[in-house]
């Protein structure tokens, strides 16, 4: 299993607040680690039956396809899915009872 980097929900809400602070190589970085930690937590959280199997509702699948349309997508459509990936990440965390990160 993979380990979930410390700060990134920290680095979710501070690019969706600020769409200049990283380049656009380095947001596509930064939402496939989203996917990749949830796809983490979702694997984990599956044990209790709490995953969804349903890719169009799977938001570490909708990250991981906004990231490879980045370039073509609108500053407020990236904010909002950062947001979205940062909740996501700290339900998750909180289901499974992982020591929540400070935002």
């Amino acid at each position: 299993m993979m380990r979930v980097r410390d700060g990134i929900s920290r680095d979710l809400v501070r690019n969706a607040n600020d769409p200049f602070f990283l380049a656009s190589a380095e947001k596509r970085a930064l939402l496939r680690e989203a996917s990749a930690a949830i796809r983490c937590y979702q694997a984990l959280a599956a044990i209790s039956g709490s995953m969804t199997n349903d890719p169009a509702r799977n938001i570490a699948v909708q990250l991981s396809q906004f990231a490879d349309d980045l370039d073509f997508r609108y500053a407020d459509e990236t904010k909002a899915i950062m947001i979205e990936a940062a909740d996501t990440i700290r339900l998750l965390r909180l289901m499974l009872g992982i020591r929540q990160e400070s935002v």
